[in-house]
């Protein structure tokens, strides 16, 4: 199937690693993950169950692929990733569900890093 790809299409994508550890803290290990997110220069917000990136999908999937691997190569003995996509068409913009409505407390603490 050939991919097909707007002009300007901004994504959300929400992950969520869940490490599994022999010794050690899983936690240190999420934390190596939300590095790797941090450094990637997307727009991103870290909450209690999952980080959102907002971006282009396949670099988006990247980044939580890595973000996979990293914890594997910290001392993970199994990785277990969730992801959600949120992908709209322009003709979304007056739909219930829409992120794009101004700063809201849900989308308030967006972190820039640098890409716009």
């Amino acid at each position: 199937m050939a991919k097909t790809k707007q002009a300007g299409n901004e994504v959300f994508v929400a992950f969520q690693v869940i490490p599994r550890v022999r010794e050690g803290n899983n936690f240190e290990i999420v934390d190596k993950a939300i590095e790797v997110v941090k450094q990637a220069g997307v727009p991103f917000q870290v909450g209690a169950m999952e980080t959102t990136m907002k971006g282009d999908l396949d670099q988006l999937l990247d980044i939580a692929k890595h973000a996979q691997q990293v914890c594997l190569d910290n001392g993970a003995v199994e990785v277990i990733t969730n992801i959600k996509i949120h992908n709209k068409t322009p003709d979304a913009t007056d739909t219930f569900c829409t992120y794009d409505r101004g700063v809201t407390p849900a989308n308030h603490m967006f972190v820039d890093n640098g890409s716009t």
